[in-house]
């Protein structure tokens, strides 16, 4: 099950909608913790706020001017499973969310909430853990599964 997980995840990430180079996504399922510079690059690059070929201390400096980030990060500090949430959140600006979630504008406690709450972080997942490149790219996946309608089934995976 987990090798078909696995594949999946390989697939979905190798065909997101703006194509990063296999290169970058190779590193980031190989990584034990996943770096802000990592989580902001996904972000802004399926956001058209970036190329593909920017560093990821380009994406953390984009996002932070754009205000999707509260302050500048260092890009090669692992990233905990809230934060995370919260930086994905900002992708779909028209997430339907509770109260407090909306109230915050997304906190990384309520993103990390509302994420549990969709079904796109599993229910017994800790929100100060680091989280693994692999598990970032599924989160991602899930992500546009659940909050990008039509969105995900027009990836081109090549």
């Amino acid at each position: 099950m987990r090798k078909i997980l696995s594949i999946l995840v390989v697939l979905f990430a190798g065909g997101l909608a703006f194509a990063q180079s296999a290169d970058v996504v190779t590193e980031i399922l190989n990584t034990e913790e996943v770096t802000y510079g990592q989580v902001c690059y996904l972000s802004a690059v399926r956001q058209g706020l970036i190329s593909e070929n920017d560093t990821y201390d380009a994406a953390v400096q984009v996002l932070f001017s754009n205000g999707q980030i509260p302050e500048d990060v260092d890009a090669a500090a692992p990233v905990y499973l809230a934060n995370l949430a919260f930086v994905y959140a900002q992708i779909w600006p028209d997430m339907k969310g509770g109260l407090l979630f909306k109230l915050t504008k997304g906190s990384p406690r309520y993103a990390f909430k509302q994420f549990k709450t969709d079904g796109v972080i599993d229910e017994d997942m800790d929100p100060n853990s680091f989280v693994s490149g692999r598990d970032a790219l599924t989160i991602l996946t899930s992500c546009m599964l659940q909050y990008g309608s039509d969105e995900a089934m027009e990836m081109n995976i090549e």
